[in-house]
């Protein structure tokens, strides 16, 4: 059977996933863009953006496990669509609940991502249900590769469209993309529907133990959210440290901003087309791999004399990001039983986002009174010696 990266679009089911995943981070992006003008505009305060974005991100780590629950009771495909739904609603009231004051809008904003939480583990749970396995590592790469360039896509897209219509506008071009992707969904027909729980009467704490649980017995599970928790620390720092690099060291404002989140960005492309390429062999190896190339990239950020140079350190950490991302959610969908593939879904994720919360505030402050040479040569040296360790895990190194 064909493996090729691009192998997944010839079936139906998976392609009409791709199309309407596309168009939604489209619409995405572009709301990104039009909530930061809207709430800089109303508040004038960028502090008031970074709350925008610890909002965001605090569903995930509240209700990550239990959300995991529902997908594995609920069918996903009813829930894809349930959720995409009600997000299109929710980002059109945005901008009218920005005139009763900027309390209403971040409730807004904690509502949409507490209804995503259902969306993406749905979405990741059901991949392994619409393409066979061995073209599962490829399925995961396009779908990385795809939203690498949507979100350049809608980066680009939200920026001119709130510089001409307003950000009223752009919120409305996210709820049709939300829209589209829910039409999108409802067109797939899951060859495999996911059976039924028998056990729903139990309690939501119970069943969220029980999904802890597999995750612990399970070597390979075990191992790679537990070091995939300590690398996404050190990976989210190496945001932070882009952003830190631009502005700090380099004195470039957002241009060099952007020049930094743009090299990441190709080689995350890059890295995806690689990896889809390369098969699911060897997986766990893959994992650890990229977490130290992502450590190495950052620990040569550190000694980057011009911001040129710098983004070639930083195209080489995305492709690298690539190569630790992508095999780590085959492992979690291989590795997992479709009853509780939710849930083991959603523990990854919640895992991922407190650490990348905890990287971003931890380097952001260190940045601020160390010196950037230092800051970066640890992160970069903290995300090496993650992958050393996780390497001695024979089980993880050998999935």
């Amino acid at each position: 059977m064909n493996t090729g990266l691009f192998s997944p679009l010839r079936g139906a089911n998976y392609r009409w996933l791709w199309i309407g995943q596309f168009v939604s981070v489209l619409g995405d992006k572009i709301n990104q863009i039009a909530m930061a003008m809207m709430v800089y505009t109303v508040t004038g305060s960028m502090l008031q953006m970074g709350i925008m974005l610890g909002i965001t991100l605090l569903p995930a780590a509240l209700f990550g496990v239990f959300a995991g629950v529902y997908v594995d009771r609920w069918n996903r495909r009813t829930t894809m669509i349930a959720a995409d739904l009600i997000r299109a609603v929710l980002v059109l009231l945005i901008p009218f609940v920005a005139r009763f004051g900027i309390g209403w809008v971040y409730l807004v904003a904690f509502i949409v991502s507490t209804v995503s939480l259902f969306f993406v583990p749905a979405k990741r749970a059901m991949i392994p249900d619409l393409v066979p396995e061995d073209q599962l590592t490829a399925a995961n790469s396009l779908d990385s590769a795809s939203e690498a360039v949507a979100e350049l896509g809608g980066l680009a897209v939200g920026a001119a469209l709130v510089a001409l219509l307003g950000h009223v506008a752009a919120f409305g071009v996210d709820a049709i993309s939300f829209v589209f992707s829910a039409a999108m969904i409802s067109f797939i027909s899951v060859p495999r529907a996911t059976p039924a729980n028998e056990t729903a009467a139990r309690s939501m704490m119970t069943e969220a133990i029980e999904g802890l649980r597999y995750i612990w017995d399970n070597d390979v599970l075990r191992d790679l959210i537990g070091v995939y928790g300590i690398a996404a620390v050190f990976g989210a720092g190496g945001i932070a440290l882009t952003y830190a690099m631009a502005l700090k060291r380099f004195q470039a404002g957002a241009p060099g901003v952007a020049l930094l989140d743009a090299a990441v960005t190709f080689g995350i492309v890059l890295g995806a087309i690689i990896v889809g390429r390369s098969g699911s062999r060897r997986a766990g190896a893959k994992f650890l791999l990229g977490i130290g190339g992502v450590g190495l990239s950052i620990f040569a950020l550190a000694f980057a004399q011009n911001i040129w140079l710098a983004a070639v350190f930083l195209f080489l950490g995305g492709i690298a990001n690539m190569l630790f991302v992508i095999p780590a959610a085959t492992l979690l969908q291989v590795r997992s039983v479709d009853s509780v593939r939710g849930r083991v879904m959603a523990a990854s994720s919640t895992v991922s986002r407190i650490a990348m919360v905890a990287g971003v505030v931890i380097v952001g402050a260190m940045a601020d009174s160390i010196p950037l040479v230092w800051v970066a040569s640890g992160v970069g040296a903290g995300a090496m010696a993650a992958a050393v360790a996780g390497s001695m895990r024979v089980a993880l190194r050998e999935a």
